[in-house]
């Protein structure tokens, strides 16, 4: 898949989720529009989907944990869904500060195999490969930190406008990407022609 690929795909699926965000009949007996609950599932799928695209781009989530129930427990401990070994603050990778996550979790802390599922401090790193492009790998972070933010306004009884901004913030920095040149930028060129 080219980048060109990913971006378009991302775009018809984000666009296609964002069809669907109605909002409710409010205190109407009969409500048929699609629950949050459904529209945070469909969301948490197409990011998972992408997020491990991704890859092919150099960018990478790294769950790292900052404290979980074992005393011993030291440093930053990670794991990822690649099956890589990438500890903390690797030097291959830029460590910026997208997050798609941070907070408690139910989950085993890679610290020790011993270890039980628990509630431990986590959080959910996008990093990405020095060797790749950093723009684009900038521009694929922002748009993941933007369907997370869609996700956490899904929660139940929370307005569907919060979902809606965040996914087409998403699209519209998908148009900029899959464009000879961001709009800002094109209108500022044209301006510049026409003074």
């Amino acid at each position: 898949m080219t980048l060109f690929e990913f971006y378009t795909n991302l775009r018809k699926d984000v666009l296609k989720q964002i069809s669907g965000v109605e909002d409710s009949n409010g205190y109407f007996s009969w409500d048929n529009t699609t629950p949050n609950y459904l529209i945070k599932i469909r969301l948490e799928s197409l990011l998972a989907d992408y997020i491990v695209k991704a890859k092919e781009f150099g960018i990478y989530v790294v769950t790292r944990y900052a404290r979980c129930a074992r005393s011993a427990h030291e440093g930053y401990p990670t794991e990822n869904r690649y099956g890589l070994d990438i500890p903390y603050q690797d030097d291959q990778f830029v460590w910026g500060a997208d997050q798609l996550f941070q907070g408690e979790r139910i989950s085993t802390c890679p610290c020790s195999t011993k270890n039980k599922p628990h509630k431990n401090y986590v959080i959910d790193d996008i990093i990405y490969k020095k060797s790749y492009n950093e723009k684009d790998c900038k521009i694929i972070s922002s748009i993941f930190c933007d369907i997370s933010e869609a996700i956490n306004n899904a929660a139940d009884k929370k307005a569907r406008s919060g979902i809606r901004e965040h996914l087409l913030r998403a699209i519209l920095r998908l148009n900029d990407a899959v464009l000879p040149m961001p709009v800002d930028e094109y209108i500022s060129t044209a301006l510049h022609k026409n003074a």
